[in-house]
């Protein structure tokens, strides 16, 4: 049903028409007319579903990580640790500096309360 001519031996296709759209399937007749005209309407590529490393596997949104990324993991891991040291009241590097204020607020409330000047 596609308007053709034939010009110098030739086939002509008189207008636009379109015959196969992004996820169809090519049936024989689209396949031949395709061939025809030297058209090869499909794309091969591989899609990254899995990371596979050193025996642990990982989706592939891992392969996109940039160094930001990392380093805001790396950060919201050390702020977890230090809230679960604080809450054990375990004192580690990373809890180190907030038990020292901590204990400096308590000194001040003290000495505010005492009406002691140090």
């Amino acid at each position: 049903n596609i308007g053709t001519k034939i010009t110098k031996g030739t086939v002509e296709i008189l207008k636009d028409e379109k015959i196969l759209k992004v996820g169809d399937k090519v049936g024989n007749s689209e396949a031949a007319l395709l061939q025809m005209l030297g058209i090869k309407p499909f794309f091969y590529g591989l899609t990254i579903e899995k990371v596979y490393d050193n025996g642990s596997v990982y989706g592939a949104e891992v392969l996109s990580l940039t160094d930001e990324d990392l380093a805001a993991k790396f950060q919201a891991g050390v702020a977890n640790l230090t809230a679960f040291s604080l809450g054990l009241g375990y004192t580690t590097k990373a809890s180190f500096p907030h038990v020292v204020t901590n204990a400096f607020k308590n000194l001040l409330a003290l000495s505010i309360s005492t009406d002691y000047v140090f």
